[in-house]
Formats: structure tokens, sequence, C-alpha cells
């Protein structure tokens, strides 16, 4: 996985399997990229629309295009 090669090693005369990325991983990266990213794309969603809404006096958003 991330480009490495998956072997074993023998350290002192034991096996010891590729690393591999485990839940802390995982969780590590949801916190420090995804939840930045959602945040993000939160705040620039909030401004668009106060700015179409009362700057522009017109609708945001999908259902406005239904009307």
């Amino acid at each position: 996985m991330f480009g490495r090669k998956k072997f074993t090693q023998n350290v002192m005369g034991h096996e010891i399997a590729a690393p591999k990325p485990t839940r802390w991983a995982l969780f590590y990266i949801l916190k420090y990229v995804g939840l930045p990213i959602c945040l993000l794309l939160t705040g620039l969603d909030i401004i668009l629309f106060f700015i179409f809404k009362y700057g522009f006096n017109s609708c945001y958003g999908f259902f406005c295009l239904l009307n």
C-alpha cells in the first residue's frame, strides 16, 4: 500500500511483517485532512450563501433550480 512493497524482514531471526496503516492512522487522516476540508467547504458555502442572498438578492442552492 502507498507504493511500498510488501515483504517480510528478518530481525534477529524473527520474521516481521511489512508495515501497514492502522485504525489510528485512519483517525489522524480524517482528523487532520478530512475535518479541515469539511470545515473550509462549510465556511465557503455559508459565505457564498450570504453573498448571493443579500448581495445579489437571488436564491442560492440546488432547489432554486427546480422553481
